[in-house]
């Protein structure tokens, strides 16, 4: 089966198919047939959203909802007996530098009709061949399945990313990015937080009638789940390297310091010792004196001692 292309740069995009053989069928069919139909549509207009809103029953809340790319996931069973799940999945990247952008994605079910909608720009290619013979609510379950397997693989992905940077960091801490080790953790503190609220919202659809003991769904949870935990327990420990590189640097700052007050302490009395003589006052009885040379050099290590117990004492060195 041929890949559906539907990404839109710019306008909408929708597509309808018959999930028995998935055959393309024209809005209208679809919309009188009592056969099973996969409704998928980016970007919607006007048009098409009023024209969801008559065939699901929606009222404009639902409407704004589904418009909304930063909805929170959640689950609704509507009166006239149609469900609507909400669920928030990270955009696939162009780049390997992109940071992974998270947009909602609705699924909408009543007795004959599946649709998927996206409420801007569609990132996700469905092939024919993954819905041919399904029916609506094992559609519904497959979609919400390929998305989160989707997640956990970015997940898993970004993990493998951040061991190998944070390897780099502790191996070199000065140069290590920190800057971008935070953004890292940042992405992936933001997937655990859609894994979570996604988990949950498959949790409550697990126990709608319909979908009770679906197999599918309880795959997606689990994956849920366990991206929750992987995702956690990195940004976690990618707290744990970025405060590990800055103590590393802060020993390399210690060490300069360290040496820095050696030199104070030698160079400190030798520079006294030697602006006193350096007067080159006509009366300096030291100069005269057989010792005078001895009480110089006498006079520079006190004072290096004394300067060196001063540093002890404030712990500088």
């Amino acid at each position: 089966m041929s890949q559906v292309k539907d990404t839109i740069e710019n306008g909408v995009s929708q597509h309808l198919h018959l999930l028995n053989d998935m055959q393309e069928i024209a809005l209208k069919e679809a919309l009188a047939t009592e056969a099973h139909t996969l409704w998928r549509m980016a970007n919607p207009s006007p048009e098409m959203l009023d024209l969801l809103s008559q065939r699901f029953a929606l009222d404009e809340l639902h409407i704004k909802d589904i418009c909304n790319p930063n909805h929170p996931p959640h689950f609704t069973r509507l009166e006239n007996g149609a469900m609507h799940v909400i669920l928030r999945f990270p955009v696939e990247k162009e780049t390997a530098d992109e940071i992974s952008e998270v947009s909602s994605v609705s699924i909408l079910v009543d007795r004959d009709m599946c649709a998927l909608v996206w409420p801007g720009k569609r990132f996700h290619h469905f092939t024919n061949s993954d819905f041919i013979g399904l029916d609506v609510d094992a559609c519904a379950s497959k979609i919400i399945h390929m998305l989160v397997d989707y997640l956990l693989s970015r997940v898993y992905v970004l993990r493998e990313e951040m061991d190998e940077f944070e390897e780099e960091c502790l191996a070199d801490v000065n140069k290590a990015d920190l800057g971008r080790l935070l953004t890292m953790r940042k992405e992936i503190a933001t997937l655990a937080r859609h894994a979570r609220t996604n988990g949950i919202a498959i949790e409550k659809l697990m126990i709608d009638p319909v979908y009770k003991g679906n197999l599918r769904l309880i795959d997606a949870h689990e994956h849920m789940t366990r991206a929750t935990a992987i995702a956690e327990s990195k940004a976690e420990h990618a707290l744990n390297v970025m405060q590990a590189a800055q103590s590393l640097l802060s020993q390399k700052l210690n060490e300069v310091m360290t040496f820095l007050a050696v030199i104070t302490v030698v160079l400190t009395p030798m520079g006294i010792i030697a602006g006193i003589f350096g007067m080159n006052f006509t009366q300096m009885e030291v100069l005269t004196n057989p010792n005078g040379f001895a009480l110089s050099v006498w006079g520079m290590l006190i004072l290096g001692a004394m300067l060196a117990a001063f540093f002890k004492f404030k712990k500088w060195w």
